[in-house]
């Protein structure tokens, strides 16, 4: 049997930190964000970038202060992945993808918010595009979920973990939020991208 990577309730740290952006009558039930080798990459990429800029500024530091090299390179080092490690968590805290009982949330921004929020009862289909690459090394792919009275149509979660696992579990809460509230509209619309199948 395939492992299932959305079964895990929220962490209680989860449920305290985003219990702001929930109503009353809501439970939060995944909090994720971007992918994780997603992160993990830009991590790296981080590192490169601006991580080469400290690391010839120690050198340059340690040459100007007839210091050992070895010490400014140590010292570059340390800044760039200090800087690396805030970027990548920043990147992480900016982009959250909250699913609760009745809605989905999806918050950016760290000191400054932008929140979207979408009853389920709004959705009118989900599309799921994952190419190859995604697929096969990433395990990402790209979340558009089509709307209906909104201002934009559509909403996309980019980099989402385990695409098809998430489109399932998002489709298991809309069904029930139907069901609950009496909605006879039938079940949410798939559209397939690329690869879908697991």
């Amino acid at each position: 049997m395939a492992k299932l990577h959305y079964q895990d309730s929220p962490t209680e740290d989860e449920r305290k930190s985003f219990a702001r952006f929930l109503a009353e009558d809501e439970e939060l039930v995944l909090a994720t964000g971007l992918g994780k080798l997603y992160i993990r990459s830009y991590f790296i990429v981080a590192l490169g970038w601006p991580g080469f800029i400290f690391l010839g500024a120690g050198l340059g530091l340690s040459y100007f202060l007839n210091f050992n090299l070895g010490y400014g390179l140590l010292l570059g080092l340390i800044v760039a992945s200090l800087v690396a490690v805030l970027k990548t968590r920043l990147l992480y805290h900016a982009n959250r993808y909250l699913l609760t009982t009745r809605r989905i949330i999806i918050k950016k921004g760290v000191l400054t918010v932008k929140m979207t929020a979408v009853l389920y009862d709004k959705v009118t289909h989900i599309e799921v595009v994952q190419s190859f690459f995604d697929k096969l090394m990433m395990h990402h792919g790209t979340i558009i979920i089509n709307t209906a009275g909104m201002s934009k149509d559509e909403i996309i979660l980019k980099y989402v973990d385990y695409p098809i696992e998430f489109k399932n579990l998002l489709e298991r809460l809309i069904n029930r939020e139907r069901e609950q509230f009496g909605f006879r509209s039938g079940p949410v619309v798939t559209m397939e991208g690329e690869i879908v199948e697991d």
